[in-house]
């Protein structure tokens, strides 16, 4: 009985990957699943994430089913209020595109921006440090972020 629900299971399997090379089934089932009430933002990113891993060795056709779901989307959103799209990830095809953005620029970040961005990133951690932090709610007075900023001037003190 297990050989037998192996076979079936790698059947299934391959038979999923049949359907999911075809461009106009996963356009379809995409529209399907995000046309339901209870497909959740978060269903969203997961579908789209595993569509991103599914598909990552075939860039191409990736792009060319992320290109008609944004075709689409364009379209539905103009009727609509077009200033709100791609601003936040509530879509498939919006989590998608954020995947394929970062699938394309990986080598560039790896190779280029990663090591200044992380040097830039310490010199900030440790210019904020330099000036006076709350201990109690976190805020400091030199942040970059102003919900953080510590407004008035305190005398500081090592605890």
């Amino acid at each position: 009985v297990p050989e037998t629900c192996r076979q079936n299971m790698e059947e299934g399997i391959s038979l999923f990957s049949l359907l999911l090379n075809n461009k106009h089934f996963l356009v379809t089932f995409v529209h399907a699943l995000e046309q339901q009430k209870d497909f959740a933002v978060r269903d969203r990113c997961n579908l789209a994430s595993l569509l991103t891993i599914a598909l990552h060795s075939k860039l191409e056709y990736y792009t060319s089913i992320m290109k008609d779901l944004l075709v689409d989307l364009i379209d539905a959103s103009a009727s609509k209020n077009p200033k709100l799209m791609l601003r936040r990830t509530e879509s498939v095809v919006e989590k998608m595109l954020t995947n394929w953005m970062s699938i394309c620029m990986y080598s560039f970040l790896k190779e280029t921006v990663g090591e200044p961005f992380f040097l830039l990133l310490c010199a900030m951690k440790q210019q904020i440090n330099k000036g006076s932090v709350d201990a109690i709610t976190g805020k400091a007075r030199y942040t970059l972020n102003e919900e953080w900023l510590l407004r008035e001037n305190i005398e500081a003190r090592p605890t």
